[in-house]
């Protein structure tokens, strides 16, 4: 149990009863809650060589998210800089036009990294997705779109990143077939940051799997819930530095040990965004730590505002 942690939510609970709005009171919640926990992101990191050779790395988006994946691939490239380099593969939607993939290709102009547009198939399209868009099903179908990708790195298009991902590119996964971070006690994963064995979900017919559980089950989060009722015992877990979420909740302190958190102060690698408060958003509608993603967005113009 982390220290204090009882006494933290005790006080946060109290912040989470002032406030106009239900986003204030989360707001304040939050600020209460999270106090601390990041520490000294975007400080000077050990120097090293830097890594030989591109680094595979996905976003998947429809027009409406392009904006924000660019926010999310600057940071990944900024925090990268004489680091690493990436080999982005944007798996797209019919409506990204050529303007829109001009947008990320701005973001990677001036940089070693190569981006490269792919569209989505139709092989979910009589999947169960509730009101989630189809993208949503595109990074399941990274096996199939990017047959000479061995394994690549998935991100959300609503993430920050802080440090490179050498580390978690280079993991012996052994007999497992992705990593991710898990977000509760019994080992369910997140989504949102994949690390994906392609080969292997391609050897043992996987994604066929994927396919036929995405049209058999109304999943409530649809690729997520499949991912987890498929790979049960053959996923890896990463610590919480790799996906560190905002809806975590005070069940961020029941799951993470307390030396898991402190890591978590000094190596953050990516802040995600997943709660229904985005740093986009209005201000008054904003999560904590949106200063992080405005710091990004504005250097890349394509929004107006600040935290």
């Amino acid at each position: 149990m982390y220290k204090y942690s009882k006494f933290r939510q005790i006080c946060a609970t109290v912040a989470g009863m002032f406030g106009t709005s239900r986003a204030a009171r989360r707001l304040n919640r939050d600020r209460v809650r999270y106090h601390g926990l990041i520490a000294t992101v975007g400080q000077t990191r050990i120097p090293r060589i830097k890594y030989p050779t591109k680094i595979p790395f996905a976003l998947c988006f429809d027009a409406r998210g392009c904006a924000k994946a660019a926010v999310t691939l600057k940071s990944l490239l900024d925090a990268s800089k004489n680091r690493c380099d990436y080999d982005v593969y944007c798996i797209i939607n019919e409506d990204v036009d050529k303007k829109s993939q001009d947008i990320i290709r701005d973001v990677v102009k001036g940089t070693s990294s190569t981006v490269h547009f792919v569209y989505g198939n139709h092989d979910f399209d009589k999947s169960n997705r509730r009101a989630w868009p189809v993208a949503m099903w595109y990074r399941l179908m990274l096996p199939k779109l990017l047959p000479n990708v061995s394994r690549i790195i998935y991100a959300d298009m609503d993430m920050v990143f802080f440090n490179d991902l050498i580390d978690v590119y280079e993991l012996d996964l052994g007999k497992n077939v992705i990593a991710a971070v898990p977000t509760r006690t019994n080992g369910y994963i997140n989504s949102g940051f994949l690390l994906m064995d392609l080969d292997k979900i391609r050897h043992e017919e996987i994604y066929d799997k994927w396919i036929k559980s995405s049209m058999e089950n109304d999943f409530k989060n649809p690729d997520q819930d499949v991912l987890n009722a498929t790979l049960g015992g053959r996923i890896q877990f990463l610590p919480l530095r790799y996906n560190f979420q905002l809806s975590h909740g005070s069940r961020i302190f029941k799951i993470y040990p307390e030396k898991e958190l402190d890591d978590l102060k000094h190596n953050l690698v990516c802040l995600h965004y997943s709660d229904y408060m985005k740093p986009w958003a209005e201000r008054g509608k904003r999560p904590v730590f949106s200063k992080y993603w405005w710091d990004v967005a504005r250097t890349t113009g394509l929004f107006d505002g600040q935290e």
